[in-house]
This record gives C-alpha cells, structure tokens and sequence, in this order.
C-alpha cells in the first residue's frame, strides 16, 4: 500500500510540475523595480 501511494504521490507531482513548465511560453514579465517587460522563456536572459 505504501508503494502505490509514493507512486502516486510521485506521478501527481510530474504531472504539476510539468504543466507549470509549460504553461509559461511566451509569457511577459513585468520587472516590480524598473518597469521593462520582457519574455520569461528559457534562454531568453542576455539574448539581446
């Protein structure tokens, strides 16, 4: 029983942290401190 219930626990765990991975494409962030917007996918820091 302890085994299915980690298994669970882990499979519940990917699957939200994998949809919170995707879910940000193409998603503008606001900086709080200066107000410049700018893209929050990977790689995008210093690519201008």
């Amino acid at each position: 029983m302890k085994k299915l219930l980690a298994l669970l626990t882990i499979v519940l765990l990917t699957v939200s942290l994998s949809a919170c991975a995707t879910g940000s494409n193409g998603a503008k962030v606001k900086c709080p401190a200066c107000g410049y917007e700018f893209n929050a996918g990977a790689g995008s820091a210093g690519s201008e």
